[in-house]
């Protein structure tokens, strides 16, 4: 009985892949600037990646990617954020771990399972800098802790760290071209551990701990530049959301060449 059953799971072993690849499309971000799942501030992506297939249905992959985000609220048409008028930019570092699963069999070089539609779920650690531009400077925010963090014995703030975790969960579609080559399409959502992501997340401390005149003072509370009564002014008064974490998304075209195969014996 033994060997009946070792028999039959030999032949049914599928094909196993080896690929690498790479990605190119664009990237986006969502949370206390962009609370409306905007599209309007998309920045460039892009990546790298080695993807072990076990079979027709399941591959493994990890990747380095890289992505630019960036968000105002001069883009809103909501009145508080207009009256807010804070931005950033940033540039993502990832290094990311995912599992395939095919929805149906997808054999490359198999004109009857060339094609199939995928998810995707995985675990990711990226690195992040929010900067903001102050009188034609680029300015690192967390260094200015613009929420009372470089303050801590009066704010009880810590500075946020710039090496976080994310969930990453996307769709994708792969196609078999031609040889070795392989096509596709992504779009993975980015679900992280951080709300710092654009510096934004708790309220407004007062402009006397961060220095009335420093440069932390004036990008932590931006309304006096649109407005003549500054909203940041009022010690506790709201600045971000910080119930909800800050997320990004990558979305790509990729094409992949298959390194090899390993044909499990029939018997």
């Amino acid at each position: 009985m033994f060997w009946l059953l070792t028999s039959l799971t030999l032949k049914a072993q599928p094909q196993q892949f080896h690929e690498v690849g790479g990605w190119i499309g664009i990237s986006n971000y969502f949370g206390d600037l962009n609370n409306e799942y905007s599209f309007s501030n998309l920045r460039p992506a892009g990546g790298a990646f080695y993807k072990y297939s076990i079979g027709p249905y399941i591959a493994f992959k990890g990747g380095l990617n890289v992505g630019y985000v960036a968000f105002k609220d001069a883009n809103s048409d909501n009145p508080f954020p207009e009256v807010r008028n804070l931005s950033f930019r940033s540039r993502i570092y990832e290094a990311s771990a995912h599992v395939e699963f095919n929805f149906i069999k997808y054999i490359p070089g198999n004109k009857n399972h060339f094609a199939t539609p995928y998810l995707t779920l995985g675990v990711s650690v990226f690195n992040f800098n929010p900067e903001a531009k102050y009188e034609d400077t680029w300015y690192k925010l967390r260094d200015l802790g613009t929420e009372g963090q470089q303050n801590t014995d009066f704010t009880g703030m810590e500075p946020y760290k710039l090496s976080q975790a994310a969930i990453p969960i996307g769709i994708g579609m792969k196609y078999w071209l031609r040889d070795r080559w392989n096509v596709g399409f992504e779009l993975n959502y980015r679900f992280t551990f951080t709300d710092y992501l654009d510096d934004v997340s708790g309220t407004y401390v007062n402009p006397n701990i961060l220095g009335p005149a420093s440069v932390g003072a004036a990008l932590a509370d931006r309304s006096n530049e649109v407005t003549t009564q500054p909203i940041g002014i009022e010690n506790g008064r709201q600045r971000g959301d910080s119930i909800s974490n800050d997320a990004y998304v990558f979305i790509g075209i990729f094409v992949t060449h298959t390194l090899y195969k390993n044909n499990c014996p029939k018997k």
